[in-house]
């Protein structure tokens, strides 16, 4: 039985911007990461430990963006970076740190982009290996090219 008095580990999955030379989190991570704080963990930062894991795809030429560190709140917050394919990245590291809630951000895609596209949200919420939650992002913070999310 699990420790009652241990904080929630709630794992963020971030990937970046596909805009180039962009090192933030996407629109729909924003939004999720910014749901999880005012939401879930409110006031409650003794009760929850982030667990921050950020996903890179690299650029048409190979290279990887680098990250900005999220561990600058008073929440105890570990962030670290991976890289790959995001959807199975982020299952796999559910698999290997077991945290107890899985964020992830959802771009809202209509059912004809999801068939060509595929969404990373829709693949976690079928694997991942604990309870998932999706946040999508507001219709008007979609960019006006949905490449730049």
């Amino acid at each position: 039985m699990a420790d009652s008095s241990a904080p929630t580990r709630v794992m963020m999955a971030v990937n970046e911007s596909s805009l180039k030379r962009y090192p933030h989190p996407s629109i729909s991570c924003r939004a999720a990461f910014d749901w999880t704080l005012s939401k879930l963990i409110r006031s409650n930062t003794g009760g929850f430990h982030l667990l921050f894991l950020h996903v890179q795809v690299p650029d048409e030429d190979g290279t990887y963006t680098s990250a900005p560190s999220p561990c600058l709140l008073s929440i105890k917050c570990e962030a670290w970076i991976r890289q790959g394919d995001p959807k199975e990245v982020i299952c796999s590291e559910v698999k290997r740190v077991h945290p107890d809630l899985l964020v992830v951000g959802s771009r809202g895609l209509g059912p004809f982009q999801r068939v060509f596209v595929g969404t990373v949200s829709e693949f976690c919420v079928k694997h991942a290996e604990c309870p998932v939650i999706t946040i999508k992002r507001k219709a008007n913070e979609a960019p006006q090219d949905p490449v730049d999310d």
